[in-house]
């Protein structure tokens, strides 16, 4: 089987918006454009396909959040969601607490509107990437650009939201309860990488000036543009375009002086 090219779904939000370029869920499903599988959905043509990923527009901060890992989300409900950021352009995000911070100083932070002193503040630069386990509080700041790779998941529990109102006036609803049971305080702030292997994916970047055999026989591989037009099997991408290469399909990279972002996963 050849590359899949996907249909993306985009989502505005009070924030700015995001677009799903590679999903499998079911509320917002990837199409297959062409080929053999045209027009059936993602998840439908491969069950269980485990990752979602995104382009996240930031035009203001979003809410500051908690996902549940693959424990807590017993407690909780919903399922569970690792993921990693990479920036796109230079971008303020928060990941983490501050050391020593316990559960007992979160909740009272969020009780008296002082969390933003806990969080940890990084400053990205394009192509710095961040890994997001389940449990770490985190937030995506004013004007961010974001890649982002993740479980396929969709449960968000918002720990605080900056005192902000929605759109019918009111403050937007919080589910504190919920995240402060996902919060895990132990977990480090994230260092700073450009690639990354995670028990789901894994991530690299890659800046082509010529030609990169990609795909094997076990493995999908996403490959995102961030920069730059590409070529598979000299057949032209523009700048922003997702390939999905499925389990079995090969071929061959070919550009000048692109930025791509490359993730290996199984289904």
């Amino acid at each position: 089987m050849r590359r899949l090219v996907l249909s993306a779904a985009v989502k505005p939000a009070l924030w700015g918006e995001e677009r799903w370029e590679i999903s499998a869920r079911p509320d917002a499903p990837s199409r297959i454009m062409d080929g053999p599988l045209a027009g059936r959905a993602l998840g439908d043509a491969f069950p269980g396909f485990p990752l979602l990923f995104k382009t996240i527009d930031a035009r203001s901060r979003l809410s500051v959040q908690v996902h549940p890992n693959e424990t807590t989300c017993r407690a909780t409900g919903g399922e569970p969601k690792s993921e990693m950021w990479c920036a796109l352009a230079d971008s303020i995000v928060y990941a983490g607490l501050k050391k020593g911070v316990s559960p007992a100083d979160l909740e009272k932070a969020v009780r008296v509107n002082a969390l933003e002193e806990l969080l940890v503040r990084h400053e990205l630069k394009a192509g710095e990437a961040l890994f997001i386990p389940g449990g770490l509080v985190h937030a995506i700041g004013d004007g961010a650009l974001l890649y982002e790779v993740q479980q396929s998941s969709d449960t968000t529990f918002r720990l605080y939201d900056w005192g902000r109102v929605g759109a019918d006036g009111r403050p937007r609803e919080l589910h504190v309860a919920a995240a402060l049971a996902a919060a895990d305080c132990s977990l480090p702030a994230p260092e700073v990488c450009d690639s990354m292997e995670a028990p789901w994916f894994v991530f690299r970047q890659l800046r082509l000036d010529g030609e990169f055999p990609v795909g094997d026989d076990v493995r999908f591989l996403a490959v995102r543009s961030a920069q730059g037009v590409f070529s598979l099997d000299g057949e032209d991408f523009p700048e922003g375009a997702c390939v999905l290469l499925p389990p079995g399909a090969e071929g061959v990279l070919h550009a000048h002086g692109a930025w791509l972002l490359l993730t290996s996963f199984s289904n």
